[in-house]
């Protein structure tokens, strides 16, 4: 971790710190339970701001990181575009293949007698619910976003960012919280590992005495 920019592990302590709350909660509820408890603390600001998060994690925003990075900061041009590949290609793998029945919870909860707030705007999608693509893509770019800051506080702040898209598609009625704890976990772990390969496994080899 020595060699990590002091962003890249703020921004990581904090995704560890993200899945150990989220997991808890998911071990210490039913789904019922979690899901009842996010959708009653909401409000309207609330409803604007987390479908507003929720859109970070749309296509528009990759592509303006993208031109960003080929107008200032090239050499994270390709890293990027392979973790953007590879997240995505798990995220749909993992979706259409392992958990192809997996019910988004407006389908999950059709035979409850509860009445659940929904936000205004939102299509209720029924299907693909493990893992969150939009939470994957959320920390796969703010992984990359932090780094253009060498201080922890842009990889707290970056994380917090991608914390709060996970937590829109679930109060957004789209995801459960363990779908939002994958998601996280592919978009960071692929990022990482890209970045090893990119900036960090040289470092490393050159510290490494010829034999």
């Amino acid at each position: 971790m020595q060699s990590l920019e002091k962003s890249i592990r703020t921004y990581l302590s904090a995704f560890l710190i993200f899945e150990i709350i989220c997991l808890t909660f998911v071990g210490t509820k039913d789904r019922f339970a979690q899901m009842q408890w996010i959708n009653v603390h909401h409000s309207l600001w609330a409803d604007y701001l987390f479908f507003a998060l929720s859109g970070f994690a749309e296509i528009l925003t990759p592509i303006v990181i993208i031109l960003y990075f080929i107008w200032k900061k090239k050499n994270l041009v390709r890293p990027f575009l392979l973790s953007y590949a590879v997240s995505t290609g798990l995220i749909q793998l993992a979706k259409h293949y392992i958990f192809p029945n997996a019910l988004r919870p407006f389908a999950y909860f059709k035979g409850f007698l509860y009445d659940w707030h929904l936000v205004d705007g939102v299509f209720m999608n029924e299907y693909n619910s493990m893992p969150s693509g939009h939470t994957s893509a959320a920390w796969f770019m703010c992984f990359w976003l932090a780094i253009l800051s060498k201080s922890g506080w842009s990889g707290i702040l970056f994380a917090l960012l991608a914390t709060g898209v996970g937590y829109s598609r679930v109060y957004l009625f789209q995801h459960f919280p363990v779908d939002t704890a994958v998601g996280a976990f592919i978009g960071t772990a692929t990022s990482l590992i890209v970045y090893y390969f990119y900036f960090l496994k040289s470092q490393i080899d050159d510290q490494i005495p010829a034999a």
